[in-house]
This record gives C-alpha cells, sequence and structure tokens, in this order.
C-alpha cells in the first residue's frame, strides 16, 4: 500500500492555484480579439486594497433605521409635486402615466466640453446663489461646504480632493470639521488623528435626546478625554490659522487647547446652549484635553477664516433617513459660529438592494430630508448627488446593479420635486457599467462599490469641473 506524504498531498492544489493565478494575469481580451473579457479568478481572495477591505464589506447593510422611516411615507398626496424643469438642460423625459411628473425616466444629460453639467431645478435657475455670493467675499471670511454621506465618501475620499482643488482656487487651509473620535484613524490620509475617553452617539439610536446635528454624529467625554489631530503632507491641509470647538456642558470646567509648543485653558460655565472656543494661531499640531465629565463636543473645525473649507461628515450604513429629524434648534445654534453655504447630500448606497427596482418612497422620504436641511439652514444652497455606479458579479462577468438606474430616478425625483440641484454621480463616472472600467483602472475596490482614494481623486475632478461651470454661467 503506498503512503501519502504531506507534500505529495498539496501538490494538486498548488498546481491548481498557480494554474489560475497564470490564467488570471493573461490578457484574455486580446488574446480572444475581443470576445472575452479579462478576468481574475484569485481576486476575491487577493485584494489588492486591503486597507479599504478591511473597513469596506463586500455588501453594505441596509440602514436600519430606513424601514421605520420609509412607512412615514403613507401616500404621494404627503409631498405635491412641482413639474420643474432643469435650467439649461437637455433632457428626454418618460412620465409614468399613473402619476405624470412623478418619475423622469431616460433622463439624458450632454456633456458641454467635457464637463457634465449640474442639473438645476431651482425656480429661478440660480440655485448656487448663495456659494456665489460667499466666494465673492471669501478673502475676508470662510467659505463653508459640508458633504453629508454614508461609507462612500468615509475616510475623506472624495471630499479632500474637491478640498484641495477648490483651496488651490479659492484659497484657504485645513480639513475643516473633525469628529472627536474615529474607529479607523490611519484610513484618512487628510489628518492624522488619535482620541480616547469619548463616546460616539449616532442620531440613529441616540435620536430622543435632542442633538441631532449636520453630521449626524456628537460625542460625549469622559474627565481627561483628549483628541490630537495633525496635518499631513497633502496640499493646503498641513497647517491652519484657527482652532475651534463646538460644545454643550451642563457643567462648569476647563478645556485645555495645545497647539505647536503653546497651552492655553479655557474655563467654561455650565449652559444649555452650545458654546464655542477658539484657538486663533498658526498651527500643525493640535491636542484639546477635556476636564468636564459628560461634555457634548458636536466636533472641532481645524481651518483658517478665510478661503474655503469643505466638510466631511460621513456616517457608515447611513440612508440619510435620519436626517428628516435634524434639529433645527441646535442647527440655528451652530449656525452662529459655523455657517454653511452649500450642503452637497451623498446617499442611497444604503437603501439600495439588487431585489427592489422602485424607490420611489425613498425618493420622497429624502424630500422630507431635504425640507429640513432648508428649515435647519435657510441661507445656504443644496446640492443632490445621485449614486454612484455599483457592479455585480456573474460567474466572472462584471455588469452594474440594474437597480442603479431606479435609485438614480427617484434621486433625480426628487431633486425636481424640490427645487434644488442634482449631480448625477454614475453618468460622471461613466454611466451604465461605469465600474469595470473603473475598477480595471484601479479606481475602485474589490466590493465594486467604494471609491479607493485615487478614485477619489478622479470623481472629484468630475464634480469641481461640474461645480465651476455652474459658477460661471452668471460671471
Amino acid at each position: 500500500m503506498k503512503n501519502n506524504f504531506p507534500g505529495e498531498v498539496l501538490t494538486v492544489p498548488l498546481l491548481a492555484i498557480s494554474l489560475l493565478a497564470m490564467l488570471s494575469v493573461l490578457d484574455w481580451d486580446e488574446i480572444s480579439g475581443g470576445k472575452m473579457t479579462n478576468f481574475n479568478l484569485l481576486e476575491d481572495l487577493l485584494s489588492a486594497d486591503r486597507s479599504a477591505g478591511e473597513i469596506h464589506k463586500a455588501a453594505e447593510i441596509i440602514d436600519p433605521s430606513l424601514e421605520d422611516a420609509i412607512n412615514e411615507v403613507t401616500s404621494e398626496a404627503e409631498l405635491p409635486v412641482h413639474d420643474i424643469p432643469a435650467n439649461n438642460i437637455t433632457q428626454q423625459t418618460e412620465v409614468c402615466q399613473d402619476n405624470p411628473g412623478d418619475m423622469v425616466r431616460n433622463f439624458t444629460v450632454s456633456r458641454i466640453d467635457s464637463v457634465l453639467p449640474i442639473e438645476d431645478y431651482s425656480p429661478d435657475g440660480n440655485g448656487l446663489r448663495y456659494l456665489k455670493a460667499a466666494l465673492a467675499a471669501c478673502s475676508e471670511r470662510r467659505t463653508r461646504i459640508a458633504v453629508i454621506g454614508d461609507s462612500y465618501i468615509e475616510g475623506d475620499i472624495f471630499t479632500q480632493d474637491i478640498r484641495r482643488l477648490l483651496q488651490d482656487e479659492f484659497g484657504g487651509r485645513g480639513v475643516g470639521y473633525m469628529s472627536m473620535h474615529s474607529d479607523f484613524p490611519g484610513f484618512r490620509r487628510s489628518v492624522h488623528q488619535a482620541d480616547q475617553g469619548w463616546e460616539v452617539r449616532d442620531m440613529r439610536n441616540f435620536s430622543g435626546d435632542g442633538f441631532r446635528p449636520l453630521s449626524g454624529e456628537y460625542c460625549v467625554g469622559v474627565s481627561g478625554a483628549t483628541l490630537t489631530l495633525r496635518g499631513s503632507k497633502i496640499a493646503n491641509v498641513g497647517s491652519w490659522s484657527s482652532t475651534k470647538l463646538l460644545f454643550q456642558s451642563d457643567n462648569d470646567g476647563v478645556l485645555t487647547i495645545k497647539a505647536d509648543g503653546c497651552s492655553k485653558d479655557y474655563s467654561v460655565s455650565g449652559s444649555d446652549r452650545i458654546q464655542m472656543i477658539e484657538l486663533p494661531a498658526e498651527t500643525t499640531k493640535i491636542t484639546f484635553v477635556s476636564a468636564i465629565e459628560g461634555i457634548n463636543v458636536f466636533g472641532a473645525w481645524v481651518e483658517d477664516n478665510i478661503g474655503v473649507g469643505v466638510d466631511c461628515m460621513s456616517l457608515r450604513g447611513n440612508s440619510g433617513a435620519s436626517h428628516r429629524l435634524l434639529s433645527t434648534e441646535i442647527a440655528h445654534e451652530m449656525n452662529l459660529y459655523i455657517p454653511y453655504n452649500l450642503i452637497i447630500i451623498e446617499y442611497g448606497l444604503n437603501a439600495l438592494s439588487a431585489e427592489q427596482s422602485d424607490y420611489t418612497r425613498y425618493g420622497m422620504l429624502m424630500e422630507k430630508v431635504v425640507d429640513q436641511i432648508r428649515e435647519c439652514y435657510p441661507d445656504c444652497d443644496i446640492l443632490l448627488m445621485g449614486v454612484g455606479d455599483r457592479g455585480r458579479k456573474s460567474g466572472t462577468v462584471i455588469t452594474s446593479l440594474p437597480t442603479v438606474d431606479a435609485m438614480v430616478q427617484a434621486q433625480r425625483s426628487c431633486a425636481r420635486n424640490k427645487g434644488i440641484m442634482f449631480w448625477d454621480t454614475r453618468e460622471a463616472m461613466g454611466g451604465k457599467d461605469a465600474v469595470v472600467e473603473w475598477r480595471k483602472r484601479g479606481l475602485l475596490n474589490a466590493d465594486y462599490i467604494h471609491l479607493n482614494h485615487k478614485g477619489g481623486a478622479e470623481l472629484a475632478k468630475e464634480f469641481v469641473n461640474s461645480l465651476k461651470m455652474k459658477l460661471d454661467e452668471s460671471r
């Protein structure tokens, strides 16, 4: 009887793996004359972007708060539809016969000089009025843009490059808003963060306490809680001239800011109102130390007081539904210190599934979100981003998830009905099946959903070109 040794037992599997690896690296598209597409049978096991793979799972979890929110939208009568045409946009429409004006299908936007226009559904076609006015005075005071979204922009992906490009043109430094805690501080490249002693409270889980800010979260600190932020080598964020902390505290105490060798203590008197402390000093590294038990901190802002700021406010797994519960009182108090001129809404990923083909109710729910943002920030422009292209693998073939079309339709209808701006992210990427090319170019993670830093830079360039085209319309 012949003995099987360990080395012989492993020979066949090792040969099989070697063969798969060799087959995967061949250019099958060229070999077959275009009859076969390239593939990588080991890609799911050996992802090239491991850091992102650890953070983003292969399939996004649907926001657990979405179902209850959707149930609030019981009929279309709650949200009247206004048929507002896009300004300066060529469109082809097929209107649903059951509800004219409800859904715009087969909507096409033509690029102008290779730039995808922003669709402006504001009644007067001047959807960037507040941003334009702020930029005209940005040499004297800060122009602020907030991007609220989900894991698509986590780690400052996409937003860090919007910030860089706008600051290159309009001036200003610093990353702006920072939460007091990050689960993955090393993932973000635009700032180095270390913290301890903070409990993050997500308004999806703590909506009853009244603290529901634009970022969707705040942090509660124990006495001795700290946050350290240091600028990175990315352009315009290595140093800044103003450090701000917005908070609410029922208790008296002391907050300390240490910056580049200097230290300053701030005495705090307990109040139910939002307060701010600011250190106006040239800074490359900052440390906050709180000696106040139970202080509620809404964020730190590291920035200049002039130029442009772009704040990244991402909540993983968020569908955006909870933002219909934003606190008007909190927003108005924070607006005294940190006013915004443009709010960009990036959601939809966590409401998207392969099974659901109609997102009308989600679109109606987002209309409530837009209404609440308007209530909270009345002197601010609003722009809704459509979802980016998302891939689906069938065997070795990758195609766009078919239900993405329906989500984009619902998001565009939301923008039309509320008279705000819309940017078709998927179309900016190249439209249907864009994920195939973006992954081939190394711009997407192996989940065929999330942008990596390189892809974020590519999409940001597309967005800023669209934004500048819109800004130039009235110049």
